[in-house]
């Protein structure tokens, strides 16, 4: 399987800069991008069902095709590859048309080439509720995703080495909204999530 982000990224950074005498400077940038993001692949799946129930392990692979500049604060591109094994369940109802999926894996990043830098590795969890109702031959979707994200080691670079590995974590909740319908005898799923994060540590907000 695939996916192809579009990724629009809004950074808005305010602090105070102390220069050499002790004199402090209040500074406020911003920055915007928008544009084709990091490209995720699933070479490999193997999954079971059994009646509503299904599961799978995986191994997917984030591609850097989205565009990164290192002098930008917003990037809808990484520039790094991340090798992800993974799980996940899912239970959809086949009368009462109830979801829950869940999402677990852990991402390995190569060094980012343009900074010398490397992102430690990261465990994540992601969970889904939502009620399916048909809409015509098609079907919709509405409910809540949650997420939860971990840092579980430090990273390594020039920048670590003097501020430390940043083993950053976030958890966030928020409306999902989905769409299915059969294209050419195949499967055309679209899902629309909105996440506004409610803990965020050492990592941008």
């Amino acid at each position: 399987c695939a996916a192809i982000p579009y990724v629009r990224m809004d950074v808005d950074v305010s602090g105070t800069l102390t220069g050499p005498r002790g004199r402090a400077f209040d500074k406020q940038t911003s920055d915007r991008a928008e544009g084709l993001g990091d490209i995720y692949l699933a070479p490999f799946m193997l999954g079971w069902k059994k009646d509503d129930l299904k599961y799978d392990v995986r191994l997917g692979v984030y591609a850097p095709t989205g565009e990164y500049d290192k002098n930008d604060l917003a990037n809808v591109g990484k520039n790094y590859w991340t090798l992800e094994p993974a799980v996940s369940m899912s239970y959809l109802g086949s009368k009462n048309g109830i979801e829950v999926t869940t999402f677990a894996g852990v991402d390995f990043n190569s060094e980012n080439p343009d900074t010398d830098y490397r992102t430690g590795q990261q465990a994540h969890l992601d969970l889904t509720v939502a009620q399916h109702l048909p809409l015509g031959k098609d079907i919709v979707g509405v409910g809540a995703n949650g997420f939860y994200y971990q840092q579980i080691s430090g990273d390594d670079g020039a920048g670590a080495q003097r501020l430390g590995g940043f083993e950053a974590k976030t958890a966030g909740v928020g409306p999902v909204l989905s769409y299915a319908a059969k294209v050419g005898g195949y499967d055309l799923v679209l899902e629309v999530k909105w996440l506004p994060e409610l803990d965020v540590e050492s990592r941008l907000e």
